[in-house]
């Protein structure tokens, strides 16, 4: 018996509503509505969860439920190896603060698994508080968009309220399946409404992991329900040719950008030509930097330039100052640079007279390359992608590329597996770890940069070695095999966690650890059986 019902008179109308089951609800509730955008709701829901699990009292029947259920202690597993990591770490203040952003690892497994099942009707009341909330944060970033929420945004990654954009992509692309599976909402048009909503802000926003995950889930699903989907071979044969049609157009899509990254644009000029063309028709000489080997389209952006000539023109027309190092992205004046040579012109005054007042704003704005003016969000991405990895490529630089960032952090971590295999670094000594490769390499990146691995799968490998890893692994995939309850739910939340593993740490977040832990313990202990049900 709990407190709630020591305390409260049986049979009143007040311990109707105010009963251990309602703050469940309540707790859960709490923490669906936050997972978009509120670290703060998640821990209040995280507090309600696990007071009311202890003032229910009963814990004969949950320790019983805990001896006999040996998949919640696979599940356990995953916290457990990090205090196992102790025994071998040196850093115990920050082994300290990363088991205890881990404890959901232990707490929700344990209260999930030894409480009652939720019916349909908390379920779906539980996913339709969590769209809901969603769709909310989706209309402040339309609105933050469109620039009228808030201050002008200069980079896509603003849009996501106070998460990752990584994790509001997740979010997103799970709630999409969500809406399409279970249609929590009232009527079945509004759920439809909202997955092809979520999947269009995917595509708005640029978020473009979560749009990724969202399509391969739905085609392993398609793969799996094809049955039940496609109710004959005609319908068979054309899902298949749609899928290797959207397959083919998108690598045909990349293969068009890598051309035009890889093309000249056309010069009226030769740009090796460095004695022909030594001054300007107003007769200042031209600068170049030899060395530098950076293009635009083709072009050097270090060639060519008449500073005094670009500097009266800049300030003639706009408000920013020429060089202003604290404009986002590149100072402004490497963006003009880029920019211009990304049309083929000389940085000079004529070439700077042929610029349009939309163009101007456009640079101001972070924009540094003609292309970007004309083609799409996602040929834009490739395209920047192209430039990132080439640059990398050319000076073994990183800073301040997403892409090619990634890449550097996963070098790092595999570096640091490989010199610890068996056991790794254990739970504290990861960041110190990190610190020491980039010292020993003599990494380019810039200290702001030098972060960890961006990677679940490499910073399992760099933290407890291969054992450990494969304890985890065990850990996370085993129950879902294993799955006799929602199973097609089960393999969905899991290609998603298991895709977000490869780009980010999710689970050194809270915001990670939460989306993880709460609906992969709903999934394996907390849900009754009513697939059937709900895939009709």
């Amino acid at each position: 018996m709990g407190l709630l019902n020591i305390i409260l008179i049986p049979e009143h109308p007040i311990s109707m509503w105010l009963n251990h089951r309602h703050l469940y609800l309540l707790g859960l509730a709490s923490i669906f509505c936050g997972l978009g955008w509120s670290h703060a709701l998640i821990s209040i829901g995280q507090l309600i969860i696990i007071g009311n699990w202890i003032i229910e009292f009963d814990f004969k029947q949950k320790l019983a439920k805990l001896k006999t259920s040996p998949v919640i202690w696979i599940v356990l597993a995953l916290f457990l190896i990090h205090l196992i990591g102790l025994f071998w770490t040196s850093d115990f203040k920050y082994a300290t603060k990363d088991v205890i952003n881990k404890i959901l690892l232990l707490a929700l497994p344990i209260i999930i698994g030894t409480t009652k099942r939720l019916r349909l009707v908390e379920w779906k009341l539980l996913l339709g508080i969590y769209v809901t909330s969603l769709f909310i944060i989706t209309m402040a970033s339309l609105g933050k968009y469109l620039n009228i929420l808030g201050p002008k945004i200069h980079d896509k990654r603003e849009l996501a309220i106070y998460i990752s954009h990584i994790r509001y992509g997740l979010n997103l692309a799970f709630a999409s399946i969500l809406l399409i599976w279970y249609k929590p909402l009232p009527y079945k048009t509004l759920n439809a409404f909202l997955a092809i909503w979520f999947t269009i802000t995917l595509i708005l926003f640029q978020l473009y992991t979560g749009l990724i995950i969202l399509g391969v889930i739905v085609f392993i699903l398609s793969i799996i329900k094809r049955k039940t989907i496609f109710r004959n071979s005609f319908f068979t044969a054309s899902f298949y040719t749609l899928s290797t049609f959207i397959v083919a157009l998108l690598s045909y899509q990349v293969m068009l950008v890598y051309q035009d990254f890889s093309s000249t644009v056309q010069l009226e000029y030769d740009q090796e030509d460095l004695r022909r063309y030594s001054a300007t028709v107003n007769g200042e000489k031209y600068s170049h930097v030899g060395k530098d080997q950076r293009k635009e389209n083709g072009v050097y952006t270090r060639r060519f330039i008449a500073r005094k000539e670009i500097r009266k023109q800049w300030e003639m027309a706009s408000s920013i100052p020429f060089k202003n190092e604290e404009n986002r992205d590149n100072p402004i004046v490497q963006r003009l640079y880029r920019y211009m040579s990304s049309k083929g012109l000389k940085k000079d005054s004529l070439g700077f007279s042929t610029l349009s007042k939309v163009e101007i704003k456009a640079i101001e704005n972070g924009v540094a390359n003609y292309y970007y003016m004309t083609h799409n969000n996602l040929q834009n991405r490739l395209h920047r992608t192209f430039y990132e990895l080439k640059e990398y490529q050319r000076t073994g630089n990183a800073s301040g590329y997403s892409v090619a960032m990634r890449f550097e952090y996963w070098k790092t971590g595999l570096a640091i597996f490989q010199k610890n295999r068996m056991y790794g670094v254990g739970t504290g000594d990861i960041k110190i770890a990190f610190i020491e490769e980039y010292e020993i390499n003599n990494s380019k990146l810039d200290i702001i940069y030098r972060k960890r691995a961006h990677n679940q799968y490499i910073t399992f490998l760099a933290c407890f070695g291969l054992i450990g890893f494969l304890i985890i692994l065990f850990s996370i995939y085993y129950p879902i095999l294993t799955l006799k309850q929602n199973p097609l739910l089960g393999i969905t939340f899991i290609i998603l966690i298991s895709l977000s593993f490869i780009t980010e740490d999710t689970l050194e977040t809270q915001a990670g650890i939460t989306l993880y832990a709460v609906f992969y313990c709903l999934i394996i202990f907390g849900l009754n059986d009513f697939q059937d049900k709900t895939s009709k």
